[in-house]
Protein backbone atom coordinates (compact mmCIF):
# COMPACT_ATOMS: atom_id res chain seq x y z
CA UNK A 1 0.00 0.00 0.00
CA UNK A 2 1.50 3.09 -1.00
CA UNK A 3 1.64 6.38 1.29
CA UNK A 4 1.40 9.90 -0.49
CA UNK A 5 2.07 13.03 0.30
CA UNK A 6 -1.42 14.42 -0.70
CA UNK A 7 0.60 17.61 -1.88
CA UNK A 8 2.78 15.91 -3.96
CA UNK A 9 6.20 17.40 -2.35
CA UNK A 10 7.16 14.33 -0.25
CA UNK A 11 8.22 10.85 -1.27
CA UNK A 12 6.37 8.29 -2.13
CA UNK A 13 6.47 5.41 0.12
CA UNK A 14 5.26 2.15 0.20
CA UNK A 15 4.31 -0.65 3.11
CA UNK A 16 4.30 -4.08 1.54
CA UNK A 17 3.95 -6.65 4.32
CA UNK A 18 5.88 -9.90 4.01
CA UNK A 19 5.45 -13.49 5.61
CA UNK A 20 8.99 -14.31 6.98
CA UNK A 21 9.28 -13.39 10.49
CA UNK A 22 12.59 -10.76 11.55
CA UNK A 23 15.81 -12.78 11.31
CA UNK A 24 18.03 -9.75 10.94
CA UNK A 25 18.31 -6.12 12.62
CA UNK A 26 16.12 -4.31 9.70
CA UNK A 27 12.59 -5.33 9.36
CA UNK A 28 11.95 -2.24 7.22
CA UNK A 29 13.06 -2.19 3.85
CA UNK A 30 14.26 0.94 2.02
CA UNK A 31 14.23 1.73 -1.70
CA UNK A 32 15.29 5.36 -2.65
CA UNK A 33 15.23 6.83 -5.94
CA UNK A 34 18.82 8.69 -6.23
CA UNK A 35 21.93 9.28 -7.83
CA UNK A 36 24.28 5.89 -5.87
CA UNK A 37 27.32 7.89 -6.28
CA UNK A 38 25.72 11.44 -4.30
CA UNK A 39 25.01 8.90 -1.80
CA UNK A 40 28.07 7.37 -1.36
CA UNK A 41 29.43 10.75 -1.22
CA UNK A 42 27.29 11.10 1.69
CA UNK A 43 28.32 8.29 3.93
CA UNK A 44 27.01 5.46 2.57
CA UNK A 45 28.91 2.42 1.74
CA UNK A 46 28.30 0.33 -1.58
CA UNK A 47 27.25 -3.60 -0.76
CA UNK A 48 26.31 -4.84 -4.20
CA UNK A 49 26.77 -2.68 -7.27
CA UNK A 50 24.02 -2.92 -10.06
CA UNK A 51 24.73 -5.84 -12.40
CA UNK A 52 22.79 -8.18 -14.23
CA UNK A 53 20.71 -10.07 -11.98
CA UNK A 54 19.30 -6.74 -10.48
CA UNK A 55 18.61 -3.37 -11.94
CA UNK A 56 19.73 -0.89 -8.33
CA UNK A 57 22.53 -0.60 -6.26
CA UNK A 58 22.41 -1.91 -2.35
CA UNK A 59 24.23 0.50 -0.45
CA UNK A 60 24.29 0.71 3.89
CA UNK A 61 24.23 3.91 6.26
CA UNK A 62 27.00 3.82 8.30
CA UNK A 63 25.53 1.71 10.92
CA UNK A 64 24.36 -1.03 8.67
CA UNK A 65 21.23 -0.51 7.57
CA UNK A 66 20.94 -1.76 4.11
CA UNK A 67 18.65 0.15 1.27
CA UNK A 68 18.33 0.04 -2.77
CA UNK A 69 18.94 3.00 -4.55
CA UNK A 70 17.35 3.21 -8.45
CA UNK A 71 18.76 6.02 -10.12
CA UNK A 72 15.61 6.15 -12.16
CA UNK A 73 11.69 5.97 -11.66
CA UNK A 74 10.31 2.59 -9.86
CA UNK A 75 6.85 1.36 -10.55
CA UNK A 76 6.73 -1.22 -7.42
CA UNK A 77 4.73 -4.43 -8.13
CA UNK A 78 2.39 -6.37 -5.62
Amino acid sequence: MPIVDPAGAGPLIWVIPVPERKTVKNRMHIDVLGDPTEIRGRGARLVRAKGRDIEWDVLADPEGNEFCVFAGAITPSL
